[in-house]
């Protein structure tokens, strides 16, 4: 019986015990002296009465096994199955193989396994520990589910979102001139020197659509100061527009610091596609401090929940390269494709009163802060397809993931209740479990697109939370990606040279320390900008000419820009070296120093009836399939049940075993399936196809099975298992 805690090795050497009498207590010394409970126990075992006059191994058989678990409930000490003083243990040992085997032995406890420290206490929290490994690996691997949820109910997959603008360096903003005046009929003549943005005929045409629809403050003064700022504009950023500020008497500022600043009014010069000018258009956005229409405030709701005010009924224009202007209805402009996700923007003007300004522009007679903005969004193509193929691969891993979450819950709720229990920790046995292992791989593909969604959002209130979500299953992705290749290269033939021997790492520490790694990476507000601009620094079908160079401006080639990954390569390659290295150099120090074996021999296990079958990895390996692991009687090694689970299987019986005619009840016989079937296996064989019997273990021995399945009337229950030789 395995249970809770890793057993000590011992050595038992075969030798007569003779005849009945001497099973008695009086009788047997162990090494160590026993326990008050195991004392009880054993006299209780040995007052047995047998069903008819047999020997010693027969009477081995013939215990009533319901008796002696209640015996051992009533004993009170939950310790007492768990852990024992060393002779105990291995007293209870010998008991058990004298039980299974029916081998008479005398018992030898080996003096390295004395331990100094309480072993109820280091057992139990090795347990704990175990279950509550378990318990994180079913959350991270369950991590790409619960995103997707959020992700898509923040409208991952077609998104429009108001992305904040102001005037602070925070948001790109810097001046560019102050020698712009305005008046009824453009821009006054040797005032424009900013004229090189656009063509001339372009820039001429700006300046009268400033003139037309700020015609309402040109009543009141006869000029207006136009101060141009431009937004990015540099390498760092990669793109730029060109902003106006418009006073009554005199230039505003760009940067403003000292809290409002008066303003006649504000416009954004872009540029854009449509599809009546294949040579591309300016898009000119204005605001007008005095003109009815464009002074309703707004509360905008967008689709993630997020609100934002704007200010109703922008006034934009489209203007040709060759200075030809006309009304434009959508606003429309950063059309950008990235992989299989449009990007787009609406130009807007935003209230920006409620963003904790230092300074901001506000309409002098309106009393309105102010600010051109967009409201950004994207779409995925192809995505309801998508949603439908990521809840599909969802549900099927939990499906697969079923058989191990059963046995953790049972697991935990035997620790709970101090009764013994099968750990094991999941991590270490997923190379184990391949078709799960590309599942949960599948699952957090999308992480790639959804990393491409969400750096479009850096300037809205969600967006880096939708990039740390995305960065997470990135990191899922990446992790469990690179473990299924490591599981991979462990099927491969290996030489006869190297046959029998891996390089050990530690599953747990590299998935932990990979995914730690790439988040801590990929969460940081630098990069997540950098993306941001590299994203609309795309190449440009039609610039704007700002600082000595064309920047893209809004109007970009239909060959979009790169994906996000290319950007993030170093990022994300970075930690997984550091992770799988340290898993292996910590794994392999630490058995190096403890057991003197850096590397970890596999070559027993072709002595063992379960492992032989199963076939043990080739070249690196996270099981723990030292021999040492193991439980060595005589020259026989058994494998544990905990090896059996974390090899990826589950260990049923049938629990309707009829007695024999004279009374004794027969041991049951344990069904060996895949970890994948054991829920199907004892809840859904009326609904599904009997799952596969993989092997049979009786006495102890491991039998392989063909073409063997469960029988679909018979009811089963799930079994620790036992050792196997």
């Amino acid at each position: 019986m395995d249970i809770a805690g890793e057993e000590p090795s011992y050595t038992i050497t075969s030798a007569p015990w003779g005849d009945l009498q001497e099973f008695y207590p009086k009788t047997i010394t162990p090494s160590v002296p026993l326990s008050a409970d195991l004392t009880e126990l054993y006299s209780f075992l040995a007052s047995q009465k047998p069903a008819h006059d047999v020997g010693f191994r027969d009477r081995a058989e013939s215990y009533d096994q319901k008796a002696v678990e209640r015996k051992l409930r009533e004993l009170e000490n939950w310790n007492f199955r768990l852990y024992l003083d060393e002779g105990a243990r291995a007293f209870i040992l010998a008991l058990h193989v004298v039980h299974s085997t029916g081998l008479s032995t005398t018992i030898v406890t080996s003096a390295t396994s004395r331990r100094s420290a309480d072993p109820s206490l280091t057992s139990y929290i090795n347990s704990c520990a175990r279950v509550c490994s378990n318990l994180t690996a079913g959350g991270l691997i369950l991590l790409s589910l619960v995103t997707l949820s959020v992700l898509i109910s923040q409208g991952m997959f077609d998104r429009l979102v108001i992305s904040a603008n102001a005037q602070t360096e925070a948001y790109f903003w810097a001046p560019y001139g102050q020698t712009c005046m305005l008046d009824t009929h453009g821009f006054v003549p040797e005032s424009k020197i900013e004229m090189r943005a656009t063509t001339a005929a372009a820039w001429t045409a700006v300046g009268a659509t400033l003139a037309q629809q700020w015609s309402l403050e040109l009543q009141n003064v006869s000029v207006l100061y136009v101060t141009t700022c431009i937004i990015g504009g540099t390498a760092s950023v990669g793109w730029a527009n060109v902003q106006f500020v418009a006073g009554y008497d005199n230039f505003p500022d760009c940067l403003p610091t000292n809290g409002a600043q008066l303003v006649a009014g504000m416009a954004m010069l872009e540029t854009t596609i449509r599809d009546a000018y294949e040579a591309g258009v300016y898009l000119l956005t204005l605001y007008s401090d005095l003109d009815p229409a464009m002074n309703t405030l707004l509360h905008h709701m967008s689709s993630d929940g997020s609100t934002a005010q704007l200010m109703s009924s922008p006034a934009r224009t489209i203007i040709t390269q060759d200075g030809n202007a006309a009304a434009d209805a959508s606003g429309s402009d950063y059309i950008i494709y990235s992989y299989r996700v449009m990007g787009y923007c609406h130009t807007e003007i935003e209230a920006v009163g409620g963003l904790g300004l230092d300074g901001w522009s506000q309409g002098k007679f309106s009393g309105h802060a102010i600010c051109p903005g967009w409201n950004c969004g994207h779409q995925v193509t192809n995505a309801v397809e998508l949603i439908v193929l990521q809840i599909v691969l969802s549900l099927l891993t939990i499906a697969l993931l079923s058989g191990d979450i059963y046995v953790t819950l049972q697991g935990l709720h035997g620790l709970l209740h101090r009764k013994p229990v099968l750990t094991y920790a999941v991590l270490s046995g997923l190379e184990r479990r391949k078709v799960l292992l590309v599942l949960i791989t599948l699952n957090a593909v999308p992480s790639l697109l959804y990393l491409d969604v969400s750096r479009i959002y850096f300037f809205t209130q969600n967006g880096f939370k939708i990039w740390s979500l995305s960065a997470a299953m990135l990191a899922n992705f990446v992790a469990f990606g690179c473990l299924l290749i490591t599981s991979l290269v462990g099927m491969l033939p290996a030489p006869s040279y190297l046959k029998g021997y891996c390089v050990r790492f530690s599953s747990p520490l590299f998935l932990f320390g990979t995914m730690a790694g790439v988040l801590s990476s990929l969460c940081d507000l630098n990069l997540y900008k950098s993306v941001y601009n590299q994203f609309y620094a795309a190449p440009p079908y039609l610039g704007l000419y700002v600082n000595n160079a064309t920047w893209p401006s809004g109007a970009y080639v239909a060959a979009g820009t790169p994906a996000v990954v290319t950007w993030i390569l170093g990022q994300t390659g970075r930690p997984l070296v550091i992770a799988f290295g340290v898993a292996v150099v910590a794994s392999g120090s630490y058995h190096g120093i403890r057991r003197k074996q850096p590397l970890l021999s596999t070559s027993w296990c072709c002595t063992n009836s379960f492992l032989s079958h199963v076939q043990v990895p080739n070249y690196i390996t996270s099981l723990p399939l030292e021999q040492s692991n193991a439980i060595k009687i005589g020259n026989r090694v058994f494998c544990k049940p905990s090896t059996m689970a974390l090899m990826g299987y589950a260990v049923v019986a049938d629990d309707n075993v009829a007695p024999t005619d004279d009374g004794v009840k027969l041991k049951p016989t344990f069904l060996v399936v895949s970890i994948y079937a054991l829920i199907p296996a004892l809840l859904l064989r009326r609904w599904c196809r009997a799952p596969a019997v993989v092997g049979v273990i009786y006495n102890n021995r491991f039998t392989p099975t063909a073409d063997a399945r469960l029988e679909p009337t018979q009811r089963y229950t799930h079994r620790r298992g036992t050792c196997v030789n």
